[in-house]
């Protein structure tokens, strides 16, 4: 036998292999969410085992479920097709996509700090419970006033400036320059009834006569 007949062989065994791969690839491909590819050809696909799960179909191995311990605790329990979720406890809030972390809780108008919550400083605020301390809003840019000035819990608040506004007040009316003003002119109808005098007048000054 020469060295032809052994690369034929070698040959035959890798396509064989070949072949038995692909085949169980293509079954693994069937099974569903839930389970995941064994090697047992009797059973093909397996229910993933207590405190595991595999989201997608035709996986090898099945993930393990997330623990939520500590400052977290389960917003919903581990499913055969879907992992544990997630969130923090009481006094903190999440991070992250799928709340990978917790952070602690402010009271508004402070922020958390390397040495915790600290107030905001002059000038800033911050109405929620968490993030940083904001800058209040400049009026002035927009040809505005501050009609309410801000504390470290709320901004300050904008308001329109008139020539004669202040804050809590409305501006007086303006007459308009350049208009007189001028006494009514009284029409003729008026003036043939100032002209009329009563009978007895009429008659008392004939007498007079």
């Amino acid at each position: 036998m020469g060295s032809g007949y052994y690369s034929l062989v070698a040959t035959a065994l890798l396509v064989m292999n070949l072949e038995r791969t692909r085949s169980v690839r293509d079954a693994c491909s069937n099974c569903p969410a839930g389970t995941f590819c064994g090697k047992d050809k009797g059973q093909m696909c397996v229910p993933c085992p207590p405190n595991s799960f595999s989201s997608t179909g035709g996986q090898r191995a099945c993930d393990i479920c997330r623990l939520c311990k500590g400052v977290f605790r389960t917003k919903k329990v581990c499913s055969p097709t879907s992992n544990t979720e997630c969130e923090c406890i009481s006094g903190f809030h999440c991070l992250g996509a799928g709340c990978t972390m917790c952070e602690q809780d402010c009271k508004k108008g402070q922020e958390l700090t390397e040495d915790g919550c600290k107030d905001c400083g002059f000038g800033t605020f911050n109405d929620g419970r968490f993030g940083a301390c904001q800058p209040w809003t400049d009026c002035s840019p927009d040809g505005k006033a501050v009609l309410v000035n801000g504390t470290r819990e709320r901004d300050v608040v904008c308001a329109p400036a008139g020539p004669d506004f202040s804050p809590g007040t409305s501006a007086a009316p303006h007459s308009h320059p350049g208009q007189a003003f001028r006494k009514p002119v009284p029409t003729a109808q008026e003036e043939d009834a100032c002209s009329c005098g009563f009978p007895e007048e009429e008659e008392g000054e004939e007498g007079k006569l």
